[in-house]
């Protein structure tokens, strides 16, 4: 195996991160029965453990670790030069777009639940579009991601003062809250300092050696307690997404980066590392699957732990069919040498 092919292998940990990331996706888009059944009981502890699944799974947290990682997995295979811009180009955009035209097909016909997915993966078609262009910016990349973040800032301090006045005089008006709320002409330009984060993860990561599991662990408490307490903000205290995703996602950025640092040295769970690798089909697919699953069953404390085996089930059938063919197609259009996806 060449050496080119060689530094285009995979990362370890990543693809179990993915698959974590969009598992919770998955839950904070699902209606789940066991919290409306504690969130309605007569004990108040139960109660408490309703609102606790009620606001522990973030979405949108997720979909912000999501932007870091592809920013990661981009620059990382890029960082000494794109060889090829068709090479980039036709890779990209065939995994991702095939499987996203598919889905949009399908999902004409149950009006369209896909959409509460879709507005990230164009922001990331964006991002893989005007990748090559940052790339000739003759200033480095935590530069690049300073002046990203800046002008984020500003398109939020214009456009979403709704949002701030809401945290301020605590009267949301009906105010959404949500990180794509201004419209991709605005979100893209908000996350892109985020996917820019990941791009600085790739700069320094083999310059780093290794963490303890201490520190890794302190990240994911940390993650996942902030994630919660956002969520919980964004309902109760009305801080709009806008106002604290990009914040967060600091975090996300040392956590991701400690992660990746962590596997250097250790093997992560194979099971969780194979399924990472249909993550994207089950980011993309979940949201059409349960639409039609609850056209035929009711969500229930029986059939929900059923109802997300299936999804789960059906995107790793959809990779199998879709996805999978489709990386390999992108392969096959640039390249005769065979490479590890």
């Amino acid at each position: 195996m060449s050496e080119t092919v060689k530094n285009k292998r995979w990362i370890k940990g990543v693809d179990s991160i993915r698959f974590i990331l969009a598992l919770i996706v998955l839950l904070s888009h699902f209606e789940d029965p066991y919290m409306k059944l504690c969130l309605q009981s007569s004990s108040q502890p139960v109660r408490i453990i309703g609102f606790l699944l009620a606001n522990v799974f973030d979405g949108t947290a997720a979909v912000i670790a999501f932007f870091i990682i592809s920013g990661f997995v981009i620059h990382y295979a890029n960082k000494s030069g794109i060889k090829s811009l068709s090479t980039f180009y036709i890779r990209r955009f065939s995994r991702i777009m095939i499987p996203l035209l598919v889905i949009y097909l399908i999902g004409i016909k149950f009006n369209h639940p896909d959409k509460s997915v879709i507005w990230s993966l164009i922001c990331e078609l964006i991002y893989y579009a005007i990748y090559p262009l940052l790339f000739k910016i003759k200033a480095s990349w935590f530069n690049k991601f300073l002046c990203c973040y800046i002008i984020a800032a500003i398109c939020v301090g214009i456009k979403a003062h709704s949002a701030v006045s809401a945290l301020f005089t605590q009267s949301n008006a009906d105010y959404p809250m949500y990180y794509w709320q201004l419209g991709i002409a605005c979100t893209w330009i908000i996350g892109l300092p985020v996917w820019l984060l990941g791009a600085l993860i790739a700069e320094n990561i083999d310059k780093l050696k290794s963490v303890s599991f201490s520190k890794i662990l302190l990240f994911r408490i940390a993650v996942f307690a902030l994630s919660f307490l956002l969520n919980i903000a964004k309902v109760y205290w009305n801080l709009s997404y806008l106002l604290s995703m990009n914040i967060f996602a600091i975090l996300l950025f040392k956590w991701i980066e400690a992660e990746i640092i962590y596997y250097k040295n250790k093997q992560p769970i194979g099971l969780l590392e194979y399924m990472g690798k249909f993550s994207y089909s089950l980011y993309l697919c979940h949201p059409l699957i349960y639409a039609i699953l609850m056209l035929n069953i009711s969500s229930t404390l029986i059939t929900y732990p059923l109802i997300i085996s299936i999804t789960i089930l059906s995107a790793y059938l959809f990779y199998l069919a879709v996805e999978r063919p489709s990386h390999l197609l992108a392969i096959k259009l640039t390249t005769k040498q065979k490479i590890d996806i």
